[in-house]
């Protein structure tokens, strides 16, 4: 697939990300990548992908967004709760 002169990766998981893109992070500059190595960039990309091929093909029923936030304001005021307590 090509946009405006750019390669684009195919497949289901590319996300449209121009191929320039992923081919800089190799050079794994502190700027473009978190990781100390290749390896490390390599093995969490398939990590990440896996996950996200697993949350696309699930059939469990899908969590309204407002549920969502709802859980994750109430996990993160428990945490600040406990904080106060220690404090």
């Amino acid at each position: 697939m090509e946009r405006r002169g750019v390669a684009y990766l195919g497949g289901p998981l590319s996300f449209g990300v121009p191929f320039r893109y992923i081919w800089r992070m190799a050079k794994l500059s502190p700027i473009e990548s978190e990781f100390a190595t290749t390896e490390e960039a390599e093995a969490y990309d398939v990590w990440f992908r896996a996950k996200v091929e697993k949350a696309l093909n699930s059939t469990k029923p899908r969590i309204p967004h407002d549920e969502a936030m709802a859980r994750v304001r109430a996990i993160i005021q428990k945490r600040v709760d406990a904080n106060r307590q220690v404090d």
